[in-house]
């Protein structure tokens, strides 16, 4: 009988690993080529400097956050992000500037390392804060659709475009291993992302959810 527990943990760990090889799998592709990822390749989130304000939930640590996140793009170099809760708390403000995000607040419940390091990851991943001008590779998949690899140090970023250049997915692994998936959902009248959600996997686990509010002509 003493076996039959190793026999279980042998096939879970089999199982485990097929399910992210098979993950990662759908990105290896044999005809690719070097590209430099532009604006005209990716359609931006954030391309005027008119602050964009988003419908937001963050769940982390077992909060279950609600709020307005507003971001503008405040010169060429520079985008802030400020979110502020439904009573008009201020939880953090951060600033994406020269490739950096830095940290401006964060609500002290919240400013815990591994916390403040996520907002800063993810929020730079979700809102494309850093991708524009890297070099990686593109390639078609069976769907016909647009791929692009980035790759920073063990991170590998996987983006997937429609024929229409927006954004539908995109996923990071650290090795083999998921860390983080986005959907992106593009609302072709108004031209622009009308809802993202973001999830990331790991010892602390978020979970964000954007919904763009559509501007008004006040």
């Amino acid at each position: 009988m003493r076996l039959l527990p190793k026999i279980i943990l042998c096939l879970s760990s089999l199982v485990f690993f097929s399910f992210v090889s098979c993950k990662i799998s759908r990105y290896k592709q044999s005809a690719v080529k070097n590209s430099v990822l532009n604006r005209s390749d990716i359609i931006p989130v954030v391309n005027n400097t008119n602050a964009t304000k988003f419908q937001t939930t963050i769940d982390v640590l077992k909060n279950h956050l609600t709020g307005i996140l507003i971001v503008k793009q405040t010169d060429s170099a520079s985008t802030r992000l400020v979110f502020i809760t439904e009573l008009g708390m201020k939880m953090f403000d951060l600033e994406m500037k020269n490739g950096e995000m830095n940290v401006m607040y964060v609500f002290e419940p919240l400013n815990k390392p591994q916390v403040v390091n996520a907002l800063k990851k993810n929020f730079k991943d979700m809102l494309l804060l850093d991708i524009y001008g890297k070099t990686g590779i593109s390639f078609t998949d069976k769907n016909n659709n647009t791929l692009f690899r980035l790759i920073k140090a063990e991170e590998k970023q996987y983006f997937t475009t429609t024929v229409q250049n927006n954004l539908s997915l995109q996923e990071t692994f650290q090795k083999r291993k998921r860390t983080s998936k986005i959907l992106y959902t593009y609302n072709n009248e108004l031209k622009t992302y009308s809802l993202i959600k973001c999830k990331q996997y790991g010892f602390v686990k978020f979970y964000f959810e954007l919904t763009q509010i559509p501007k008004t002509n006040d």
